[in-house]
């Protein structure tokens, strides 16, 4: 075939060509598409290492898009996977079943934890940590997040009265991670254990409120600046869990332990057309999202944006590298990696350490009250549990005293 297509044009010329004309036409604007989508699908992980023996928990994993591809690419490499998920049901057990035929990997395990409230984040931190000897851990892979429509006009708490997206994408995250400390720590100093905290391109837009962590009296103005100041604080006080690791190691050193081997990195992995980005095209609207999102808008974010198995590229990268191991790091900094390439922070803040190690211990603050004060109403509850029970027994005692002395 191709012997002819050149005998062709040698010998009977270009017109010989059927649809050369429009080929040629349409060519160049296809190469510039072409180069558009290349470089839009961003980088890909070239490190093909087992994960076999490893323990993860991960959160985020039942998306059907960045999580999902991580999960399913963890569990194909021989992890066991702790997966985080709101509610056990049909629906996810069904799910993690499929992820197990998938994979072949058996050791993929459901456990209920709903970051959004702090109750519940305890109960799976403490029963994870209610072990001896204490479980292995090598690391943990945050991907969960709440992003609501921008159009959003009222403010959506969680139960504990916090901004949902403030109490999912960082209080519920900051929580757990700092109730884990105990479990990173006690870990072998030669194991290599990794804390994969995923951020959005927004939080250059956030603001950081050293005073008030979990927003609790801000005014609600637009469920963005919720958004973008929540991947913001994350990011800013898991800088200051990394250096709580390393220097609470070194003041303890007991077999050579330096804390470095615990490396936590902060991955962007870039714009997806994931469900946070069709909740905000779509505006919350099952109309907007057929129209709008999936006829209108489709192609130039299928042009522009990743998918979710290419967005699970960097996050690959990140458990993966061996440049996050400790014999090859040449500091104990926590990490930017954005396209599998580690780069700089750009905001000032995160520089400021000070304004870190505020943050962070004023969110330890705030959420401890927020605690007692939700555990205060939950013995509240309990106490008038009985009382009721008790007079609807009473009721029912009465219906059959009256139904007796009827029958009689």
């Amino acid at each position: 075939m191709p012997l002819n297509f050149v005998g062709s044009l040698v010998f009977d010329g270009v017109e010989s060509v059927p649809y050369l004309e429009p080929i040629v036409k349409w060519s160049p604007y296809l190469a510039v598409l072409g180069a558009i989508k290349y470089w839009s699908r961003g980088a890909s992980n070239t490190w093909e290492r087992n994960l076999h023996g490893k323990l993860y928990i991960i959160t985020g994993a039942s998306t059907q898009s960045m999580g999902t591809s991580v999960a399913l690419d963890m569990a194909r490499r021989g992890a066991q996977l702790i997966i985080l998920c709101r509610k056990i049901d049909e629906w996810s057990e069904e799910w993690c079943e499929q992820m197990r035929d998938l994979t072949g990997n058996e050791m993929i395990y459901l456990e209920q934890c709903d970051l959004s409230d702090l109750y519940e984040v305890r109960k799976f931190a403490t029963k994870w940590l209610d072990n001896s000897p204490p479980r292995r851990l090598d690391g943990v892979v945050v991907m969960s997040g709440d992003c609501e429509p921008w159009g959003l006009q009222q403010r959506k708490s969680s139960v504990d009265g916090i901004e949902i997206q403030m109490a999912t994408n960082y209080a519920g995250v900051f929580h757990l991670l700092h109730l884990l400390r105990p479990s990173f720590k006690a870990q072998p100093p030669d194991r290599d254990v990794r804390i994969i905290v995923t951020t959005c391109f927004l939080q250059a837009t956030g603001k950081c409120n050293t005073e008030d962590p979990l927003w609790l009296n801000v005014p609600f103005k637009s469920s963005r600046e919720f958004f973008s100041s929540s991947k913001l604080q994350l990011s800013l006080a898991m800088l200051h869990l990394q250096h709580l690791l390393v220097s609470e190691s070194e003041k303890n050193a007991k077999d050579g332990r330096s804390g470095k081997n615990v490396a936590v990195t902060i991955v962007q992995p870039g714009l997806m057309r994931s469900p946070s980005l069709r909740r905000v095209v779509s505006n919350g609207s099952v109309f907007m999202l057929l129209v709008v999102y999936c006829v209108l808008l489709y192609p130039i974010l299928w042009l522009f944006t990743k998918s979710g198995y290419r967005g699970a590229q960097t996050i690959i990268h990140s458990i993966t590298t061996p440049e996050l191991e400790e014999l090859n790091r040449t500091d104990d900094e926590v990490k930017y990696i954005v396209n599998c390439t580690a780069v700089k922070f750009s905001r000032k803040e995160f520089e400021d350490k000070e304004l870190q190690k505020r943050l962070y211990e004023n969110t330890v603050k705030q959420i401890e009250s927020v605690e007692k004060k939700m555990a205060i109403q939950r013995n509240r509850s309990k106490k008038n549990q009985p009382k009721e029970s008790e007079s609807k027994k009473e009721k029912l005692s009465s219906k059959t005293k009256k139904n007796g002395t009827k029958k009689d």
